[in-house]
Formats: C-alpha cells, structure tokens, sequence
C-alpha cells in the first residue's frame, strides 16, 4: 500500500455488515452452540453428496489456480457439504478438512470413503485452530461469523506454505428485489457480507492478491407464481403488501415450461482470491 492511501477500516465495516438489518448478530454468530445445532439439523438432510450445479466452475477454476504448486497437502475451511472437497482432495495427496460442527466432518469422512478418499479432519473453529500446516489453504463461503477477521485471514496466510485461495459468491441479487423494494415502498432482506471487503481486508494487511471473477447461474423452480410469491416474499422485512401485488412483479420476471411450472434463472459472480503467503510477515 502506498503510505498516501488512506483507507476505512474494513475490519470494523465487515463487523458492522455481520449484523442484520437491526442491527444484531445473529445467535449463530455469537453462539457455537447455535452453529453446531443448525449444522446438526442441515446434514440429516444431505445422506448422499451431490455438488450443486453452481460449485462446478467455482471448484474448475479453485484447481486451475492450484494444480501448478503440486500440492502434496489441502486444508480446507468449513466445508459444508463437500462442494469442493473431493475435487481438491483429486489433486493432492493428502485433503483435509477443519469444521466446528462434527456433523459436517462426519458427512465428509463417510462420503470420501465411498469416492476411496482418506480425508483427514480436525473439528475446530478456524479462530482456534492450531493443528497442521499444508501446502494449500482454502476458504470458500466459510466467513460469515468470523468476526475476528483480520486474525482469521493473517492465519490463513501463516497455515500455507504455498498458496492461499479463498473467496466467496457475490450479487448480483435477483432484480425483481428491487423492484418490489421501490414499486411498494419495502425492505428487502439484502446479503450484506461480500468479497469486496476480504480484498481491502487483505490489502490492508499488505497482501495483494490475484482476483478470480466467476460468473455463475442458478435456476430457481416455483410450482405457480403463487407459490414464487409466497417463496420470494421471505426476503421482506417490513410494509404492507399482498401476494397479489408481488406475484405482477414476478410475473415480468418468471418463465414458464412445458409443465406450467414457473422458473428463474439467476445470474450471479463468484470470486476467488488468491496469493502466495509470506509466512511471519510483519502486519
């Protein structure tokens, strides 16, 4: 950074977008036990692994960007239900995974045996892990209660020993949001944490990384406008309306297939950063 830029400070911004639009964090932000019982309830519904569709060119560009570095070893930062688990673990000799929920690391120990994957795992927060370093360290839509994020970055750099890749899907969101938020005069529950800071974090602590931008799509299918109504009216967190009046503006928005059911493709970006870390730089 030139010493002349004078830049906000995005740890304090990132904070204040962790909160909801009340202005609190949520009880799965504040309280492990609230993230290990939401990941409890989650995985009794995901038996079998099955990547989501707008994984795949994420996870294509993710090996891309490690296959030059010959990784012998992966660490992986909540992995969730695996959408980029078993590709890493394709290009590495040794995968591993640390997750606080031991739900999650269970899911993926049972579903690496039946790809004939041995997948090490560590159940730990990311903000105190302690345990291997690898050649690899990837993080992808794992930051949303890291409130300590500046810490919660500098370790990723100090656990590689080559490369750093982390990264998050970004908007932008469906358009008819804001429509319905101008036309009826709402408030949209938008996404507040965004890829943007983790870049001005990094430089913040004097890390220029390489951006990745993705460009996704993923289809959205409703049984009836009705029911598109009835889905996409969750997002609305204060005003008077109708179903009615939002199934007009869905209507402009919404496709129908040869079944009469109604569907939305929505295109989106991910973004992948990425770096070679400096291990016990000064921050």
């Amino acid at each position: 950074m030139h010493y002349g830029v004078n830049m906000e400070n995005y740890g304090e911004k990132w904070r204040e977008a962790m909160r909801n639009w009340s202005g609190e964090y949520s009880q799965r932000t504040t309280n492990d036990g609230e993230e290990r019982k939401f990941w409890h309830e989650f995985m009794k519904n995901r038996l079998e692994y099955h990547q989501d569709e707008y994984a795949k060119p994420i996870a294509a560009e993710m090996k891309k960007i490690i296959l030059p570095y010959h990784p012998d070893s992966i660490l992986e930062i909540g992995p969730g239900w695996g959408n980029y688990t078993f590709d890493l673990a394709n290009i590495c000799n040794n995968m591993y995974c640390t997750d606080i929920s031991s739900d999650v690391l269970s899911y993926i120990i049972k579903n690496g045996k039946k790809k004939g994957k041995n997948i090490h795992t560590i159940e730990s927060k990311w903000e105190d892990y302690n345990a291997v370093s690898c050649d690899v360290v990837v993080a992808f839509n794992c930051f949303y209660r890291m409130m300590e994020i500046e810490n919660c970055l500098k370790k990723i750099n100090d656990t590689a020993q080559k490369l750093c890749v982390i990264g998050m899907t970004s908007g932008p969101e469906q358009p008819y949001y804001k429509e319905i938020e101008e036309k009826l005069d709402l408030k949209i529950n938008y996404h507040r944490l965004d890829y943007i800071y983790l870049v001005n974090l990094l430089y913040q602590l004097g890390i220029d990384c390489c951006v990745k931008i993705i460009p996704l799509k993923k289809t959205y299918f409703f049984n009836s406008l009705h029911h598109a109504a009835e889905q996409e009216s969750r997002r609305i967190l204060s005003g008077q309306y109708t179903l009615t009046q939002i199934e007009q503006i869905l209507e402009k928005y919404l496709h129908k297939d040869l079944s009469g059911k109604y569907f939305y493709e929505h295109h989106f970006f991910g973004a992948l950063l990425y770096w070679e870390p400096k291990n016990n730089r000064q921050y």
